[in-house]
Formats: structure tokens, C-alpha cells, sequence
């Protein structure tokens, strides 16, 4: 049984629920999420953290959107907040969920 995260650090911000999508398939999913978002906003997406998905974050950049993760380039915006990780209990094994916020192009 797959379970996703209830509680988000901004519930106000959109939220695109990746879980169970790879790429190619998540990264679909992301454009035209993100094509459907207005220039300067901050929406988040929820990923599965799985080789299958390593381009995702290249893939979203390449399209000209800021991603802030892990790492220390975070986005220059006061309310955005540290994306957060979950783990998932799938039938056969633990998933790690990522979560990203992204500032769409202009």
C-alpha cells in the first residue's frame, strides 16, 4: 500500500503528486504542470527518488525553471521553505520521496 505525505510545509502552494510515475512519464507530467503555472510562482512536486527519475531535476532546469533542493542553491525567495523527504512503504520495498520547489519561469 502506497501512502503519501499529509502534511506539507506551505499547503498553500500547488502541489504536483508525482508518486508512482518515472520518467519519461513524470517528467510529462511536470511540463504540463508547469506550462498550466503562472511566471514567477512557487509550486512544489513530489517525486519518487529512484534512478529511473534522475533526469527529472535536469530535465525541469533545461526548461528554464529555478529548482530549490538539497543542496545550496535555494531559491532567493523569503517564503519558500526547505523541501522536506518521506518514506513510502511500497508492497515490495521503501521509497524515498523528495520534494521540490520550483520557481517558474517568466
Amino acid at each position: 500500500m502506497t501512502t503519501t505525505p499529509t502534511s506539507r510545509p506551505d499547503p498553500t502552494i500547488p502541489l504536483l503528486d508525482l508518486a508512482n510515475a518515472t520518467c519519461p512519464m513524470a517528467f510529462v507530467k511536470s511540463r504540463l504542470f508547469l506550462d498550466k503555472c503562472r511566471g514567477g510562482a512557487i509550486v512544489e512536486i513530489l517525486y519518487e527518488d529512484t534512478p529511473a527519475n534522475e533526469p527529472l531535476l535536469r530535465s525541469i532546469e533545461a526548461l528554464g525553471h529555478q529548482i530549490s533542493d538539497n543542496s545550496a542553491n535555494t531559491m532567493s525567495n523569503a517564503n519558500s521553505q526547505p523541501p522536506f523527504q518521506n518514506s513510502v512503504q511500497t508492497q515490495s520495498n521503501t521509497t524515498l520521496l523528495k520534494s521540490i520547489f520550483i520557481l517558474v519561469k517568466k
